[in-house]
């Protein structure tokens, strides 16, 4: 490919996406210690002193059913430590696209004591996953951030094979200071090539999470843990109130995959009279909570079982696309190298941008409504953080359902906006023309 079309395409997709990618990268960075936020803005509900055994799980989820009525139990999600809590979590039975609801309540294990309730929507756990996952768009906000993936990987690659070039010329890592323009390519070129293979990687998974829904579709490509039921036994509703015992699926979990920890028992509420428990196997690179056991209900037969580590090649690469994504497989301190190098495709985007600008600053000051650069950059970045802030009140205030209204107005009010109004300067500049040609 000639290198002025690659330098058009590298140029064009920066400056229409660039925006997209820096917001993403850093939301991405926020995302990546969103557990440990809540746990440090909620230590009461999520850590206690352990104190001998812990008491018998099935009563106390009957207890918490039994105080909420108005709701159906989802799961019951397992501490990860010997100070972490019980999490029975509840849908309400009646759905409410604007205020919607997952309840949380959080039970102290050793004692049976409820610390805590809250709607999971409200938290600022889920405010942080929502934002980078979907930009706080609740309809089409995925696949938009699939599609900036997309975008960041066509940067990437078409940003290697032109800087690869000026790299063997000149000495990898100096910065020339002469302009603001040439020192901020230097810096550009040289993160660029130093964070290459991790923007390769995010921008691929990136794409591939955004995407999934209809890549799975137009590739004909099934969850690899899916479990079927063949014939339902039981009606949704009496599958809801089938009664067994939590304690003795998780000794048949024990029992039967003993390397898996479980996480969360899940039991059905479609008729299946399943119970599912899901968790992590110790020394695996995958996307979290996958691994899987399912029991019927009446007697805690096993029905279906998978392990990761035993499935194919295509398993593996279909979950280990999130865990390469998030980095969430090695602790804390693979978090932090993850953060760093996140981001690197920011301050791409933001040099990027300075590049661009500097580099057309002569023809914008010919422009009645020019714009200097740092006015530019405070406008773009306070518009950015204006946003997450109006936008995480609202979340914590109201849930999900009105700031994604809110956003979905504002974003698609936006592009129709802008659509109406290229139309209109190019139908403008079409009369403009004729015009001339007729005269």
């Amino acid at each position: 490919m000639e290198n002025k079309r690659l330098w058009a395409i590298h140029s064009w997709v920066g400056l229409y996406a660039g925006v997209a990618i820096a917001f993403l990268s850093v939301t991405g960075v926020a995302a990546l210690f969103r557990v440990e936020a809540d746990h440090l803005l909620n230590p009461r509900l999520r850590s206690v002193k352990p104190a001998g055994n812990k008491v018998p799980m099935t009563p106390v989820v009957e207890k918490v059913r039994a105080l909420h009525p108005d709701k159906q139990l989802f799961e019951v999600e397992l501490p990860k430590t010997v100070d972490g809590t019980w999490n029975i979590r509840l849908m309400a039975r009646e759905r409410d696209l604007l205020f919607p609801v997952l309840w949380e309540v959080f039970v102290h294990p050793y004692t049976g004591e409820v610390l805590g309730e809250r709607n999971y929507y409200t938290t600022f756990n889920f405010f942080l996953r929502n934002i980078h996952v979907r930009f706080y768009e609740a309809w089409y906000g995925r696949q938009i951030v699939g599609l900036a993936g997309l975008a960041l990987l066509i940067s990437t690659i078409t940003g290697f094979l032109i800087y690869g070039k000026f790299m063997k010329k000149q000495f990898f890592g100096s910065i020339r200071k002469h302009k603001l323009r040439v020192e901020q390519a230097d810096f550009h070129k040289l993160i660029g090539i130093t964070a290459l293979l991790f923007n390769l990687m995010i921008a691929i998974t990136g794409a591939w999470l955004g995407l999934q829904g209809y890549l799975q579709r137009w590739l004909s490509i099934e969850r690899p843990n899916t479990y079927v039921v063949a014939e339902k036994p039981l009606d949704a509703e009496e599958d809801l109130h089938y009664a067994f015992n939590y304690d003795s699926v998780y000794a048949a979990t024990t029992k039967n995959f003993p390397e898996l920890i479980p996480l969360h028992i899940r039991p059905s509420n479609n008729g299946d009279r399943t119970v599912t428990v899901l968790g992590n196997v110790p020394g695996q690179v995958y996307e979290r909570s996958n691994n899987k056991i399912v029991f019927d209900k009446p007697d805690y037969q096993m029905l279906f079982k998978y392990n990761i580590n035993k499935g194919d090649f295509g398993d593996k690469v279909f979950y280990v696309q999130e865990a390469l994504h998030f980095g969430d497989f090695g602790g804390i301190a693979l978090k932090v190298l993850y953060s760093f190098l996140g981001l690197t495709s920011g301050f791409l985007s933001i040099t990027g941008f300075v590049v661009y600008l500097e580099r057309t600053k002569k023809q914008r000051q010919a422009q009645p409504k020019f714009v200097a650069l740092k006015p530019l950059l405070w406008r773009w970045g306070g518009s950015i953080i204006g946003f997450c802030i109006i936008t995480g009140i609202l979340s914590v205030t109201w849930g999900i359902g009105i700031p994604s209204l809110l956003v979905m107005i504002t974003f698609y009010g936006a592009m129709i906006f802008l659509l109406l109004r290229a139309f209109y300067r190019n139908l403008k500049w079409r009369l403009v023309n004729l015009k001339r040609q007729t005269a």
